[in-house]
């Protein structure tokens, strides 16, 4: 069960059993178990028509499950839910549920892991009821020793096969003692932390020296202090969901996990130890930043797209409303940029406009924006200039900074300044805003600066 919880997310879990009438809940976590009649029973609901596995993130937004008793508060108020049938011999005896009283996001693949962990369940119940079997024949058999030796044999065996269970699991999972001693270090975790199969880890204790054994570090690549090691938090607070770990090894990828985990608590309630299951979301986190900066970036200058430059003029503007710091921002184009294209080509006129790029960045300050808004269009937003002066310095910069190239002989440079709030109206996604304030128009030589 405490499996069960961490895997989902949530703080509570239980095997339900079927009879004929009843849903007893025989083992639970989290909570104090009781039977239900099937007719109001959420898990028979759902395999009412036959086995079915379901993660639901929000039970009350469904009408299908709104007026259930174990949704509407007749017996309880569940939100988040997730389970999946214990089939044995095909008849469907019962259930591995697990749940929360308030809304829970479950993680991709919640379903088919909760699956995988249900078979491990079944496997564990029959192993039981063979073992238990196998004590009752030894206990009315003649030959009590002979069948006390098989029945510890039967239980080695099912020890490696609970073991082999673990190993099998997509996920990592370790445990601790209420001491901190480590009890269970499965396969996955074993690889990820680059133990071998039969290195012992089993008895060592949680130390100031375990973060640095296991290559457990910060996203940011801080050492973790061991009590913030997600176990050492299991044993201390009770419970962790979605703690963000790095894993990294020599001569292995950087690895970022999630970790959530419970502690162990006896019928007594005392706290016997921990566990921690451990899921890998580097491929995940790397496709979020990848799409990230896909839909904020132009593709060919790596500058800021139009969306991310509106946020940060968004921003530039709220800092100036408070601090009262005037904002510059530049217009920027390139003159005869069509007929570089149509002459040289398009490989030459995405050199240009990277060459620009490069050479606007290279001219501003740190904290400054350069933006390509499209075609051969810049934008530069320079919050914090705080005179007309620096403005036209900045203008200078820029103009001098343009590369000098035969295919950029005519270009155009417009820039409106001291840009205010209340001056850029409804029309300022498009960037058309005639009544902004404008510096006067300069004319130097072959560049031509226009404000």
């Amino acid at each position: 069960m405490r499996v069960a919880a961490a895997l989902t997310g949530v703080p509570t879990a239980t095997v339900n059993l079927f009879d004929a009438e009843w849903q007893h809940q025989a083992v639970t976590h989290g909570f104090c178990g009781s039977s239900t009649p099937l007719e109001e029973s959420l898990c028979a609901t759902v395999n009412a028509a036959g086995p079915r596995t379901l993660a639901h993130d929000d039970l009350a937004t469904d009408a299908a499950w709104a007026d259930n008793p174990w949704v509407d508060g007749r017996r309880a108020r569940v939100r988040a839910y997730a389970s999946t049938p214990l089939v044995v011999d095909g008849r469907t005896v019962g259930t591995l549920c697990a749940f929360d009283t308030e809304p829970h996001r479950f993680p991709p693949g919640t379903e088919d892991r909760l699956a995988d962990l249900a078979a491990v369940v079944v496997a564990l119940f029959q192993r039981r009821r063979q073992a238990r079997e196998l004590a009752e024949l030894a206990a009315a058999s003649a030959a009590a020793q002979d069948q006390a030796e098989a029945a510890a044999a039967h239980a080695a065996r099912s020890e490696a096969f609970t073991r082999a269970l673990l190993d099998a699991l997509p996920v990592g999972v370790v445990a601790a003692d209420a001491g901190g001693r480590i009890t269970t270090v499965n396969r996955v975790a074993r690889g990820w932390h680059g133990l071998g199969e039969q290195q012992p880890v089993e008895d060592e204790r949680l130390s100031p020296a375990s973060a640095g054994r296991y290559g457990l570090e910060t996203p940011d690549g801080a050492p973790i202090p061991m009590p913030d090691l997600p176990l050492a938090r299991v044993l201390a607070e009770g419970r962790v969901v979605d703690a963000e770990v790095v894993i990294r090894r020599p001569g292995a990828p950087r690895r970022l996990v999630h970790a959530s985990g419970s502690q162990v608590v006896d019928d007594a309630g005392r706290v016997t130890g921990g566990v921690v299951a451990l899921m890998d979301v580097t491929a995940r986190c790397e496709l979020e930043a990848r799409l990230r900066e896909a839909a904020l970036h132009d593709p060919l200058t790596g500058l800021p797209n139009r969306a991310l430059l509106l946020d940060r003029v968004e921003q530039a503007l709220r800092v100036q409303e408070r601090a009262g710091l005037p904002t510059a921002l530049l217009y920027c184009d390139l003159d005869g940029f069509k007929a570089v294209n149509d002459s040289l080509g398009h490989a030459a006129g995405d050199a240009a406009l990277r060459r620009m790029a490069a050479a606007l960045s290279a001219s501003v300050r740190p904290g400054d924006t350069v933006a390509r808004i499209g075609g051969d269009e810049f934008v530069v937003l320079c919050p914090g200039t705080a005179t007309e002066t620096a403005a036209r310095q900045l203008v200078a910069r820029i103009a001098a900074a343009a590369p000098e190239r035969p295919t950029e002989r005519h270009r155009e440079v417009r820039y409106p300044a001291w840009a205010q709030r209340g001056q850029l109206g409804a029309r300022w996604s498009r960037f058309e805003a005639p009544q902004i304030a404008l510096v006067p128009r300069m004319q130097a030589g072959p560049r031509c600066v226009r404000a």
